[in-house]
């Protein structure tokens, strides 16, 4: 919690204002009211006392640096109005943003700790006519603390503000006791402030404990689809630590549909998406992980994390085209469209929306038919399943058994937000391998950016990633460019390729998004350039079996009511069944730590990393992936060795 007081926040200057009358920036002098938390603009500085020209509601508005330069800055209100102003200089606007967004928050941010665990009043809604969260206990106490503050502080101002005369002085005796006094008792209600909450909590927190299993399961009975029985826990996916064999699965591609014939309509983006979008963002501080923030079910979208990962990756013609090709620069050229042609995926899937956190042992299944050919022989399969909790990873695995194709991941993602946009880190690896070519390809992950996430979102891609092949020795450090403030150009991306002699046999640049060429030869007289574009690779539709027939742990079978609630638009139905599967979660998290057992993967087994090794096969550019390294293990699908 931050700690300051409101009456010592005073901020006034000129600043540029762009206006719509004249289609531009115009000086106006403004001021900071803290206490009514606006901010008064006024013609010109001579004009300040009177009445102002216009006023800008700072509460719960977002206060964000533009991207254009680094002068200006918006404020987007909690009405949705959107000002633009624009400071002298980069250190000037900081100053400004700093100011109006300590009060943009100063109802929340007080100089006392408030235990805000207590979540018994939280409800998601998003209704104009009422607010994000229902006043509950801890919220009745952060008012009566502001109330005993502000009071306070208003009747010290007084005394000290008196005027001094020969028969008056406000260092009086008796005033100087009154305000020691009422010091003492101020500081007296703020520490009973203090307790109460801290009371609550630690009643919150002793109710949950002796009530969680039974609220756990009395809500369960609602779903009627989870047996929470201790036997359960005790079935061939759960074993003693460090013992036991992954439990095999099979899935018959010929039960699998596509999404049309199973019915399932995409997600659509409406103005009431962004307005909710507006209204999450403007209550977020900078910074934060949203690993860590309860999403609003008004922003999910309906399908799982697992399920994102296949759409991503399904230019399974590309993927199969690698196999076929005769030269081992040609499979590593191909293996690089692949993966720029599934990082582009993230821009096409991308809806404004967070899919379902998938709950451990949650697995997703599909396979791909290659050219969308029914009767095509060539079947891409594909498995993901969330294998770790705590930190979360998700592994995946590709496989074509007629091409002898064989694709491992392992996927930890970590989205902060800062100002207007969504940082995305991607750690991990996926490890590609062509069995006929005795090749592995090692790849690791850029950063993507959501960004103007309040106003009109948009993605890029940054930092770098690296494919290597150790057993051909090639190699590649894929850097991606953001937008710059004063550049226009965006979606740029360069690779040099090298060989197993450090040298560089192909240079590749473009946009990730568009148009790619590779440039071969050291000399305008042995220039070769092959161009691709990304657009021209298509995705084929993924084949899933209908929820009929899928086990309780899939996840459309795991994730079905709230699916439909969120299609019904019944919010808080979604809310409560969404809770329900998470309730779960934990209840069976505790128990299998009462009994000692661990996780067995239906899918993968885990396997130490030899850190060296790994760290060696990745371009030294890489090493955020050392969040991925210091788990110190991997997880590999059953058929990876088969």
């Amino acid at each position: 919690m931050g700690e300051f007081n409101l009456s010592n926040i005073k901020q006034e200057g000129n600043l540029y204002k762009y206006t719509n009358v004249v289609k531009g920036f115009q000086m106006r002098y403004f001021m900071v009211n803290a206490y009514t938390a606006k901010l008064n603009y006024y013609m010109s500085e001579d004009l300040k006392f009177q009445k102002p020209r216009g006023s800008i509601e700072l509460l719960n508005s977002i206060i964000s640096p533009s991207e254009e330069d680094s002068t200006t800055f918006t404020i987007n209100t909690l009405d949705n109005q959107i000002f633009k102003l624009r400071a002298q200089d980069a250190k000037e606007r900081q100053h400004w943003v700093n100011i109006l967004r300590l009060i943009a928050h100063s109802k929340e941010d007080t100089n006392f700790k408030v235990y805000a665990n207590d979540k018994s009043g939280l409800v998601e809604n998003f209704d104009n006519d009422k607010p994000l969260i229902k006043k509950n206990s801890q919220d009745l106490i952060r008012e009566i603390f502001n109330l005993i503050k502000f009071s306070h502080d208003e009747f010290e101002n007084s005394i000290n503000n008196l005027n001094q005369t020969e028969e008056f002085s406000r260092y009086d005796q008796d005033l100087l006791i009154l305000k020691a006094a009422s010091s003492a008792c101020a500081k007296n209600l703020i520490n009973s402030c203090t307790i109460l909450s801290k009371n609550l909590e630690n009643e919150v927190v002793k109710e949950k404990d002796i009530n969680e299993d039974t609220e756990i399961n009395d809500s369960l009975t609602l779903s009627q689809r989870f047996d929470h029985e201790i036997k359960n826990l005790l079935d061939s996916s759960y074993k003693p630590s460090g013992s036991g064999s992954p439990k095999k699965s099979s899935i018959n591609p010929d039960d699998e549909l596509t999404d049309e014939e199973n019915k399932i309509s995409k997600n659509s983006i409406s103005d009431q998406t962004k307005e909710n979008l507006f209204k999450f963002f403007s209550n977020l501080a900078d910074n934060l992980d949203l690993t860590r923030t309860q999403i609003p079910v008004q922003l999910l979208s309906k399908k799982s994390l697992l399920e994102s990962y296949a759409d991503l990756m399904s230019h399974v013609d590309q993927l199969i085209k690698i196999t076929d090709e005769k030269n081992s620069e040609d499979r590593f050229i191909g293996v690089i469209l692949w993966v720029l042609a599934s990082l582009l995926s993230i821009k096409s899937e991308f809806d404004h929306k967070k899919p379902f956190n998938p709950v451990l042992g949650e697995v997703f299944n599909c396979s791909w038919k290659a050219g969308d050919d029914p009767n095509s022989k060539h079947i891409v399969s594909y498995t993901a399943e969330k294998v770790s909790h705590h930190p979360l990873v998700c592994a995946v695995y590709l496989e074509c058994i007629e091409k002898n194709l064989k694709i491992n991941a392992n996927i930890m993602t970590k989205p902060i937000y800062s100002g207007t946009s969504v940082k995305i880190e991607i750690f991990g690896e996926m490890i590609l391998r062509l069995d006929d070519k005795n090749e592995e390809y090692n790849i690791t992950f850029p950063k993507v950016y959501a960004r103007s996430v309040v106003t009109d979102p948009w993605i890029e891609l940054g930092d770098s990633c690296s494919i290597s092949c150790a057993q051909t020795g090639l190699k590649a450090n894929i850097e991606f460019e953001v937008k710059s403030f004063y550049g226009d150009t965006i979606n740029q991306v360069f690779a040099e390729l090298k060989n197993k002699n450090e040298e560089v046999f192909c240079k590749m640049k473009g946009e990730w998004d568009a148009k790619l060429e590779f440039i071969f030869g050291k000399n305008e007289k042995d220039r070769i350039i092959k161009s691709h574009n990304l657009r021209d690779i298509s995705r084929q539709k993924k084949r899933v079996r209908p929820i009929e027939i899928q086990e309780d742990y899939e996840s459309r079978k795991l994730w079905k009511d709230v699916e439909e609630a969120l299609k019904n638009e019944d919010y808080q139905q979604a809310y409560n069944l969404k809770n329900i599967i998470e309730k779960q979660q934990r209840l069976t998290d505790k128990l299998r730590k009462e009994k000692n057992l661990t996780y067995l993967s239906k899918n993968f087994y885990k396997t130490k990393i030899n850190y060296d090794k790994l760290a060696s096969s990745f371009s030294s550019k890489t090493s955020n992936n050392s969040e991925y390294f210091k788990l110190g293990y991997r997880w590999m699908h059953k058929n990876w060795s088969c």
